[in-house]
């Protein structure tokens, strides 16, 4: 039977929209970077997994794998910013041969040591700590790298991809993880991650020059991370979008804290409880980095739209208590996370001037990673005054009002600076 104009009309826009789903895999370095990005999320994830254990095995103290978790995210939040310059400065591509190189020896030796039966807490905390200040400077360079594989057309759609690898390997990295350290130990945790970087920097050797984007790197300067900040702060854009990240991360990327209280609490389960949950998590991110794949937005309504729609989710979440409709929820809580952060992340990426990238790049690692040691006491000790239910909502209100505040405070903005242009004129 022939098609009718409708039908084809359909497929054509069905057609369209698959090709801008999978634009940035037109490029042959970004389809290198993503395969072994994928290998690495899991293998990164595998290790967090052995290397908690580890910690707890040898010393029987939270207090010690607390100390382990500040020395690993702890430099980014001081050093950050600084890594960002050092990244605008340099070529990104031969920055992360040096730090991915660094972070597989880091991990081969602690699992050579774990695998002869020497390694110690300290010798695992200096590990940390190096793993640390490597990642002040990887992080930036490696989300600025990615404009550096498909240009600034598909930069959107590759960020979104990037974003749901990871959220898969935070689903699936735990999951290995947990099966190595039953099999086989702590040791090879760290040696398959060891070789996954090794994977990462062979990709990194191998890509073809003539694929990358040029673009012109800074002059050494003083002032320079005050030099970004005061370029956040003057584009409205930017501001919002950061404010409202900022607010957003620390009231509701807690998942670790949360979810954890929510198994033991709210389910008076244990750990493969917890495991579920954290599974459906990152399902639900891997979720929503696919839709803003196929639907990439990247101005400030979106953010702030999501924003709202991560807060509902959270209410949601807080008002259920069954597993079954708990594990919908946590889904729906994944899938909103996931939008909130690609689309945060191709908002900083696509209204940042390329000279400027590295720094601004920079402040959302830390406004990431600084995140967890504000925002996980705070939710615990929330959840101990008034409940996990309570903490929720409260957590949940926060996000709706910061995606409220965000719209009339962007109004103003855009206000102010068209008239303003309009004043020059």
């Amino acid at each position: 039977m022939p098609a009718t104009a409708g039908q084809s009309a359909l497929s054509g826009a069905a057609q369209r929209r698959a090709t801008t789903m999978l634009s940035a895999f037109g490029h042959q370095n970004f389809r290198l970077f993503f395969a072994v990005q994928a290998v690495s999320n899991i293998g990164t994830w595998i290790q967090i997994t052995v290397e908690n254990w580890l910690v707890l095995e040898l010393s029987h103290s939270g207090l010690a794998l607390a100390v382990t978790n500040a020395l690993q995210f702890g430099p980014s939040v001081l050093l950050g910013l600084y890594g960002g310059v050092i990244a605008e400065r340099h070529d990104r591509r031969r920055m992360l041969l040096i730090t991915q190189t660094c972070l597989g020896v880091l991990a081969l030796v602690v699992g050579l040591l774990a695998g002869i039966g020497i390694v110690r807490v300290w010798i695992i905390w200096l590990a940390a700590g190096c793993l640390g200040v490597t990642k002040c400077f990887d992080m930036p360079a490696l989300q600025g790298f990615v404009k550096d594989l498909v240009g600034p057309s598909d930069l959107p759609n590759a960020v979104a991809w990037t974003n749901a690898v990871a959220a898969s390997g935070r689903m699936l990295g735990p999951a290995c993880g947990g099966v190595i350290l039953t099999e086989f130990g702590a040791a090879p945790g760290f040696l398959i991650n060891a070789a996954t970087f090794g994977l990462v920097v062979l990709a990194l050797g191998s890509m073809r020059r003539a694929g990358l984007v040029g673009r012109v790197l800074a002059p050494r300067a003083p002032g320079q991370v005050r030099q970004g900040l005061a370029y956040l702060c003057g584009q409205p854009v930017l501001a919002t979008v950061s404010a409202v990240m900022i607010v957003v991360f620390i009231a509701a990327y807690n998942f670790q804290i949360s979810l954890a209280l929510i198994a033991a609490d709210m389910l008076a389960g244990g750990g493969q409880t917890y495991g579920s949950l954290m599974s459906a998590l990152g399902l639900g991110a891997a979720v929503g980095s696919l839709i803003c794949a196929l639907v990439p937005r990247t101005g400030p309504a979106a953010v702030l739209a999501y924003a709202g729609g991560l807060g509902a989710a959270q209410m949601a979440l807080a008002t259920v208590h069954a597993l079954i409709p708990l594990l919908a929820a946590t889904f729906a809580y994944g899938v909103g996370a996931g939008l909130f952060s690609v689309t945060v992340i191709s908002a900083l990426q696509v209204h940042t001037a390329e000279e400027m990238r590295g720094r601004v790049m920079a402040l959302y690692s830390v406004c990431f990673l600084g995140s967890s040691p504000i925002g996980g006491p705070c939710f615990a000790a929330l959840s101990a005054w008034i409940g996990v239910s309570g903490a929720l909502r409260v957590t949940a209100s926060v996000c709706i009002a910061a995606a409220l505040v965000g719209a009339a405070a962007w109004r103003s903005l855009d206000q102010r600076q068209q008239g303003a242009s309009a004043f020059e004129a």
